[in-house]
């Protein structure tokens, strides 16, 4: 196979973020002769190759690196969802917002291995077991999900589709991508499906090869070594896969050598006899012209000039020469000049439109690839930033272009120009410069008015804004286009804390408060008015909520107190504030998202919280430590509850009074982020033994060690995924469900999500299990709620999730979680 460079250099840094130790690898995107290299191999290169994958990390990263750097194939990601019902190891984001950190961390994966990606519109309701239980969820709707992937292949034309799952095995958001495949390949060649898209312009497309992850198949090795990267293709997809950092992976080198992906070929168009993957495809430029049909001398005609094509390009890499790439620049202008004739001649030729379309499709391709080796060979860049990043509809700012000449040919013209979305504004529709000599740069300055109407920039939309110069040399128009950092966000921004609220039932008025905070994200001062919504019959306290902002980021945070009246209705009601300046209303927020291993994205959301009077009691008194790893925000609903909560620091638990604290309760998972569990697990045992309640909640299998505890158990990966799972009750005597709260079946009602996680399935006869669950057809130990005495008090472990109760207000959570915490007031 041809070589493909890049030059990447790693940092391995450990970060402390306060969350999860987070290894982060650095990767600097291929720059210099590396870039070159690779742009001028792919120049002889078609074709295309689709990776299908339920989740961000279902993967394989090392192919993905071998197909796109090595073979310089057009190579996809298509991920069925986010991720949003999945866990984050680094920080506090979870559903929406972790289904946008994880589509950067996708993107930043992208960029190391050099795929590309792709979503086709399922969504993480979390995890599911079997393919019947995912197709039952409304977001995984069979005959949508195939739509929107027979969409993508017809708009992408892959010859090879490689599915990550079959449909066994693996969990269900797995299975159903491996029942989904198939009928999508099949689907996307069948003018009878989906005729709406056919109707608004795509065409069938048949896709040549399937295959499906798993052995017996053919293997590929990604182990191959690269002396210019120095590093294998598996390598460099270890790499990439560390990208996914909130999802605990480390992204470690490895070693080099022999590594092999295994799939097995479920159906071909072109033969199956193969010993290899690329067995009977065509990567050659004469695959461009493959499948056209029509005039046999016009056919004729477009397969000599593609001959010739690739006679120049066999020119080029033959004649490269490293220490001068703009030697081979005449050529690479006559192959872009080339191509330009062939779309020219295709589109006044006879061909009937359909393959008239998909020929200047293949060949608009091609042209971008040798307008990414035109600006490589001739070493030219173009930057453009924005005086304002975060900038508000009506704004007027500055956008800077410059464009630079860093190779040794004189760029005979350059023209500068800004893209902007409609209804957008510019002082200067161009600027045009000549004679740009080596090393030198031209610069064009732009006043932009944003439109009164924009959209805000969203964490799914590319920035609104790029510059594109469109520059000569040799006779031969080549163009560049770069994307500003610049995002559109309201003039005002409107939040609240918390989100979510919770009021215990009582014969009294509850007061209770919420913080609006407003932000100014306009250049001049603004003054105005908080407005809040709130249900009938409920009174606001806090009169005077305005506000004045006198500069850009400036903000004010404003305390609301309402009053909940006495014997309020039980159930949900929402709060919606807005803030009215100069009689424009503005309520919408946004969450930034920023790590350092991903581009920064700002995650837009209704200024709306969700409140719940819920019939809850605690007992009287009850004072509680939690130990917190940063992966839940419990602390906050438990002091909604009444609960006197402390926060315990390390040196609390070092060497605090934790006697006065009736129980203690370690966060979820918080073992990762608390290495001073482990380190004070001897007190805790004591704090149980005279006579404290201990309360541990879910950690993955190896996370917790049972050593730690007063006596053994081990954690498994058993799971309870079906949110309506029978739960019964071992010992229905128990305090735990009868005081204060007494629990009924009622209380086990719209629980969210799943059941619990990593069950224990095995533990020392002092542990007592109080709850058994189990998904439909399955019987797994009764590991889900566990209870000890040890000495004058209690030892409980639970893998049920109620973080995520809490979070959604399910009632139920909140009683029987509070009954858990009031267990040593027992009478």
């Amino acid at each position: 196979m041809k070589r493909g460079l890049v030059l990447i250099v790693l940092l391995c840094l450990i970060v402390f973020t306060g969350f999860a130790k987070t290894y982060v690898y650095e990767a600097i995107p291929e720059t210099g002769l590396a870039k070159t290299i690779l742009a001028l191999e792919k120049l002889p290169v078609f074709g295309t190759v689709f990776m299908i994958g339920a989740h961000p990390d279902d993967e394989d990263n090392g192919l993905i690196a071998y197909l796109a750097k090595g073979l310089h194939l057009e190579t996809y990601y298509l991920v069925s969802n986010w991720g949003q019902g999945g866990q984050n190891e680094i920080g506090p984001e979870l559903y929406e917002a972790l289904g946008v950190l994880r589509s950067q961390e996708l993107a930043s994966a992208r960029a190391i291995d050099g795929g590309k990606q792709l979503c086709f519109n399922a969504y993480d309701f979390g995890y599911s077991k079997t393919a019947e239980e995912t197709f039952n969820n409304p977001s995984w709707d069979k005959e949508t999900i195939i739509g929107n992937l027979v969409e993508l292949i017809r708009i992408y034309k892959p010859d090879i589709v490689l599915s990550r799952h079959a449909p066994t095995g693996g969990h269900g958001h797995h299975q159903a991508c491996g029942v989904l495949v198939p009928e999508a390949v099949a689907a996307a060649a069948d003018p009878n499906m989906y005729p709406e898209q056919l109707e608004a312009g795509l065409q069938v497309w048949q896709v040549k090869k399937l295959y499906q992850a798993g052995s017996g198949g053919v293997r590929v090795n990604t182990g191959e070594y690269d002396y210019v990267l120095g590093y294998s293709y598996n390598q460099i997809g270890r790499i990439a896969r560390g990208s996914h950092q909130c999802q605990g992976m480390a992204g470690s080198l490895g070693t080099p050598g022999d590594a092999y992906s295994s799939y097995v070929l479920l159906s071909s168009v072109v033969g199956t006899e193969e010993t290899g993957m690329f067995d009977n495809l065509d990567f050659s430029l004469k695959a461009i012209s493959n499948g056209i049909e029509g005039d046999p001398e016009v056919i004729s005609k477009i397969d000599g000039m593609l001959l010739q094509l690739n006679g120049i390009t066999s020119s080029i890499l033959a004649g490269f020469n490293a220490m001068d790439p703009t030697g081979i620049g005449d050529e690479v202008l006559e192959g872009l000049s080339l191509v330009r004739e062939i779309i020219a001649f295709a589109a006044e030729s006879n061909l009937s439109d359909n393959n008239k379309e998909l020929l200047i499709e293949r060949l608009t391709l091609k042209e971008a690839d040798f307008l990414a080796a035109a600006r490589e060979v001739f070493s030219t860049k173009l930057l453009v930033s924005g005086n304002d990043s975060t900038i508000v509809p009506g704004q007027s700012f500055e956008v800077t272009a410059t464009f630079w000449n860093l190779g040794k040919e004189v760029i005979d013209k350059a023209e500068l120009s800004l893209v902007l979305p409609e209804g957008w504004t510019v002082d200067k529709e161009n600027v045009a410069f000549e004679a740009i000599k080596f090393n030198t740069n031209v610069q064009a300055k732009f006043t932009v008015t944003v439109g009164a109407d924009a959209v805000y920039t969203d964490a799914f939309d590319k920035n609104p804004i790029s510059a594109v110069a469109v520059w000569e040399v040799m006779d031969t128009s080549v163009w560049t286009e770069s994307i500003a950092d610049v995002r559109v966000v309201p003039k005002i921004s409107v939040s609240l804390d918390p989100e979510r609220l919770m009021a215990p039932a009582s014969s009294s008025d509850i007061t209770r408060t919420i913080t609006v905070k407003v932000q100014n994200n306009s250049k001049g001062a603004v003054t105005g008015n908080v407005s809040l919504e709130i249900p009938a019959g409920w009174e606001l306290v806090t009169k005077d909520t305005s506000f004045s902002l006198g500069k850009e980021n400036e903000s004010k945070s404003i305390q609301v107190e309402f009053k909940i009246p006495a014997n309020a209705p039980l159930g949900e009601s929402e709060i919606v504030a807005e803030a009215i300046v100069d009689g424009e209303i503005f309520n919408k927020g946004f969450q930034v998202i920023a790590y350092p291993h991903i581009e920064t994205k700002n995650y837009y959301k209704s200024s709306v919280a969700r409140v719940a009077v819920i019939d809850v009691k605690v007992a009287p008194g009850l004072k509680v430590g939690y130990v917190d790893g940063g992966l839940d925000i419990n602390t906050v609903y438990l002091r909604q509850m009444g609960v006197d909560v402390t926060e315990l620091s390390p040196a609390d638990l070092a060497s605090g009074d934790l006697s006065k604290y009736d129980t203690i309760v370690i966060g979820i998972r918080a073992a990762t982020t608390r290495p001073d569990i482990e380190a004070n697990s001897a007190r805790l045992n004591e704090y149980v033994f005279n006579g404290g309640n201990l309360l541990v909640q879910y950690h993955k299998t190896g996370e917790y060690q049972s050593s730690w505890a007063p006596f053994d158990f081990t954690i498994s990966r058993n799971r309870v995924t079906v949110e309506e799972a029978e739960m019964k009750i071992l010992v229905p005597d128990h305090p735990i469900f009868n005081w204060p709260n007494a629990i009924g079946d009622s209380d086990w009602e719209g629980w969210k999500q799943e059941r619990g996680l990593y069950f224990p399935n095995k533990w020392a006869p002092e542990f007592t299990p109080l709850i058994d669950t189990d998904d439909p057809g399955e019987d797994i130990e009764p590991g889900s709620l566990l209870i000890a005495n040890y000495g004058k008090g209690t030892y409980i472990y639970t893998a049920l999730v109620w973080y995520r109760q809490l979070d959604y207000l399910v009632p139920g959570g909140y009683r029987v979680f509070a009954n858990m915490l009031s267990l040593p007031k027992v009478k």
